[in-house]
This record gives structure tokens, C-alpha cells and sequence, in this order.
């Protein structure tokens, strides 16, 4: 098993440095905070606070329901998986709560440009790409690092049904060495999402580059905000002008928003 990671990683010497400071990370998050956050509010809530965050009405947002039939398909294709396991622990797929916040606010904002960090399966870039489809609009462009194993890569995205996939654009390696060239491509970014390394240094850095990019009006969400105190402390800085918290569904985890103030 080592000899075969060696081997993988032999053959992608670009991902080297990226993967040792995701460990450095790790081992320097048994230094960090824990959260202090308040308590978040239940995922049945998940309606009123997208409105709250997106100063509309609840109504508004309820009759956005393009999801229901992605969720079927994403229900089917995580059958699948139970029957033939792929790289990433089921576990690390995200929840309903964060791909209906995603699609919820996509097709609200009705973005150009999204930028996300963290793939693993797809269950989360699927309902975004689910959203801009229904939109008619926007693009999705996806950073991930998958595991040292072979067939790894195949399964990036797993879970994103394949007539949602002319919106989306991979991108692999860490965030780290990826964000930076895509955020600058970019120009100007509508929504960005963060589920890549969820240690306290990256979860700052990532926060810190979407603001800087962020337009006006525009969202960072956050998966695992529960885990350090990246999410609080970026809350503050003057650039936000409303936020929200919510405990997700069927995951002792809570997700995040955050909204760049001049709307």
C-alpha cells in the first residue's frame, strides 16, 4: 500500500508540496480553537435563513424546488457505491442541508462564476451545477485532490449526472496552488464554496482569498464550520454584512454563509 502511494505520488510531482502541507496543516490543527460559534439554527429552517441572508422573501425562495429530481438520482447513485465502494468515505459527501443552501442561493443570485474547493463525489457541486442549469447560466469551476490510489480520479464528481457536466470545469491539485491562478482567471467571483481541508490555517487562507474576489453581493458558504474558529473570526471582518449558520441534516456538522456587504 505505502510502495503504490510512493509510486502515485512519484508520477504527480506537482501535488507534492500540496499534500505535505495539507499533513502540516493536520498535525497543527490539534493546536487550534475549538469553535465558539452560537447556536445554528435547524435545517427545517434552511428556507428562512437563505431569505434573511438574501434579504428576499421566504416565498421567494420555497418555489425554488428544481432539486427534488437530483436528489433521486444522487440517492440511486450512492446505492451504487454501497455496492461498489470508490476512494472517498461515503461520509465526506455533503449533506442535503449544504447542496440545497448551494442550489437555494444559486438560483437566487443567479451567479456567472462559481468557484469551489472540495469535490470528493460531487453531491454538492451537483446541486450547484443542478442551479445554474435551471438558471440557464453560470459556470462551476471545481478544485479537488483526490487520494493517492489508482482510480482515484474516476470517481471525482461520481454523483454529477452527465447532462449537468458542460458547466463544470476540474481543476486538480491543492487549493493551496490551484485557488490562487483560478480566482485570477476568474476576474470577479458570485458564490464560493468551501469543503476542502477543513483545518483552521486553510479554512482562513480559502476565506480570505474569496473575499478578496467576491463581487458585491456575493456568497461565501462553508461546510463543517462546527470543526475551528476560521468561520467566526472571518465573520467579522468588514467586508461581510450578513451571515448564517445551520445544522445540517443527518450530520453532526453545521454549514455556513456569509454575504459581502454593498448589496
Amino acid at each position: 500500500m505505502l510502495l503504490s502511494k510512493v509510486f502515485q505520488l512519484a508520477n504527480r510531482p506537482h501535488e507534492i508540496t500540496g499534500r505535505v502541507w495539507n499533513k502540516v496543516d493536520d498535525w497543527m490543527d490539534h493546536f487550534s480553537a475549538t469553535s465558539a460559534l452560537p447556536v445554528a439554527a435547524p435545517p427545517q429552517d434552511l428556507i428562512a435563513q437563505v431569505a434573511h441572508l438574501l434579504q428576499v422573501t421566504p416565498a421567494s425562495i420555497s418555489t425554488l424546488t428544481g432539486f427534488s429530481g437530483l436528489e433521486e438520482h444522487i440517492a440511486e447513485r450512492c446505492g451504487d457505491l454501497l455496492q461498489r465502494p470508490g476512494p472517498f468515505a461515503n461520509f465526506l459527501n455533503g449533506t442535503p442541508t449544504l447542496g440545497r443552501l448551494c442550489y437555494l442561493a444559486c438560483r437566487q443570485l443567479r451567479p456567472r462564476m462559481v468557484v469551489e474547493t472540495g469535490v470528493a463525489y460531487g453531491a454538492t457541486s451537483a446541486y450547484i451545477l443542478q442551479a445554474l442549469e435551471d438558471n440557464g447560466f453560470g459556470e462551476l469551476s471545481s478544485i479537488d485532490l483526490p487520494p493517492l490510489r489508482h482510480d482515484a480520479d474516476r470517481y471525482i464528481g461520481y454523483l454529477i449526472p452527465f447532462h449537468l457536466r458542460h458547466r463544470w470545469k476540474l481543476r486538480m491539485g491543492s487549493a493551496r496552488d490551484v485557488l490562487p491562478r483560478v480566482l485570477s482567471e476568474a476576474g470577479s467571483v458570485d458564490v464560493f464554496v468551501h469543503d476542502s481541508l477543513h483545518t483552521y490555517r486553510n479554512m482562513k487562507w480559502e476565506f480570505g482569498r474569496a473575499l478578496a474576489a467576491l463581487r458585491r453581493g456575493g456568497l461565501l458558504i462553508s461546510d463543517d464550520i462546527e470543526v475551528n474558529r476560521a468561520f467566526e473570526e472571518t465573520i467579522h471582518n468588514p467586508t461581510v454584512g450578513r451571515w448564517v449558520a445551520i445544522q445540517e441534516d443527518g450530520k453532526n456538522a453545521t454549514c455556513g454563509a456569509m454575504r459581502v456587504g454593498g448589496f
